[in-house]
């Protein structure tokens, strides 16, 4: 069977492009390699979020407003959310969720791993797994990850950098009740020479995790010295582990096929933040797709909106990341600047629906000000 788009790759971001294109009667299947995957991530989710995909409340099993950052030094600054929360999602059932929503909307839901995609001057020919026939599609989107298979087949530009992240799951223990309802990020080399870890409680386990550049240091290394450090003796009933984007692609578009969430390197640095960036960016490619089928408007349309939305917020936390995790020093000067409670609610005020929120002049040459001195500091 032949359909106007073939959606690659079942998570958040595939998910809701074939969902939307569903609805907008558009024949479409959505190829995933396995439907009980389950996603190392830690799955945070802002508010905002929630509310634009309506998410319902069972599958949200925390929503924390508590959250506290920790330095090399063991100093720990305790935040709150006065204006939202955090919603905590488990993303085997999260993803199966959306999946589902996609079925409802008339989407085809096939698992199977792609082999091979060829491509004619009117359609593309995709080769499965399982002897299964191929899928002819008029217009291809990519949602298969960092590693995405669609984007090396079509020709795509390579993702810059990948981070490796490893996630082990604990039942609740005595060490880890003090984070039953809180969200608590640890910056500190011990646990990540260049990035962070997380302990990020769900109903029935914490998920403890952290992450390093690609190829730079032992990710179980850091992962055991992290446990270590926050005192579990328990042993975990999972371990995860997964490469993630950090930089978008150089280019997400082509005439007829589309790159959207980690495919596309929709990971933002410094906090690594990607289901957000994943569902938006299928919600827009969907929707260029749609216009692109219906009206014969450019694909392009889609990364040029979604540059222009949120290109200054990846700017932002890529200079945050490349001054402030580069050692123990500034790292314990970055934690300092997080107790000022202008900076903390920008912060949350901007984490919460994705928008750069503009501070009085007065607060930002505050801001600018505690930078300098603890970068002169930290150096």
């Amino acid at each position: 069977m032949r359909y106007d788009v073939a959606v690659i790759g079942g998570g958040p971001s595939g998910a809701v492009a074939a969902a939307e294109l569903a609805k907008a009667g558009l024949s479409t299947i959505l190829i995933e390699r396995h439907l009980s995957n389950v996603k190392p991530c830690g799955g945070a989710i802002p508010l905002g979020l929630i509310e634009e995909f309506a998410i319902p409340d069972p599958l949200v099993e925390k929503k924390l407003s508590k959250m506290s950052v920790r330095s090399p030094k063991g100093r720990t600054i305790s935040m709150r959310m006065p204006n939202g929360y955090v919603g905590m999602v488990r993303r085997e059932r999260f993803d199966s969720w959306l999946r589902d929503e996609a079925a409802k909307a008339g989407a085809t839901v096939t698992e199977a791993l792609v082999r091979k995609i060829d491509r004619s001057s009117d359609r593309f020919t995709i080769h499965l797994s399982k002897d299964l026939p191929p899928v002819e599609a008029s217009y291809v989107i990519g949602a298969d990850g960092a590693n995405s298979k669609t984007a090396d087949e079509l020709g795509f530009p390579k993702n810059d950098l990948k981070v490796i992240a490893m996630q082990q799951r604990f039942h609740y223990c005595d060490a880890l009740k003090p984070y039953e309802e809180l969200v608590e990020i640890w910056f500190d080399g011990e646990v990540s020479p260049d990035f962070y870890g997380w302990i990020f409680p769900k109903t029935d386990h914490i998920a403890i995790g952290t992450g390093t550049e690609e190829h730079r240091h032992n990710v179980k290394h850091l992962q055991r010295r992290f446990v270590e450090k926050i005192g579990i003796t328990e042993k975990p009933y999972l371990d995860e582990a997964a490469k993630i984007p950090m930089k978008p692609r150089r280019s997400f578009t082509q005439e007829r096929a589309i790159l959207v969430g980690d495919a596309a390197g929709l990971v933002t640095p410094a906090n690594g933040e990607g289901i957000f960036f994943a569902m938006r960016s299928g919600k827009l490619g969907a929707q260029a797709m749609i216009d692109r089928i219906r009206y014969q408007k450019p694909l392009s349309a889609y990364e040029k909106k979604f540059r222009n939305l949120y290109s200054p917020i990846f700017f932002g936390l890529q200079a945050l990341q490349s001054v402030y995790y580069k050692t123990d020093r500034l790292r314990e000067s970055f934690v300092a600047i997080c107790e000022d409670r202008d900076v903390q609610e920008i912060t949350f005020d901007s984490y919460l629906y994705k928008k750069m929120v503009p501070a009085p002049w007065s607060v930002q040459m505050k801001i600018m000000a505690k930078n300098i001195y603890h970068l002169a500091k930290g150096s």
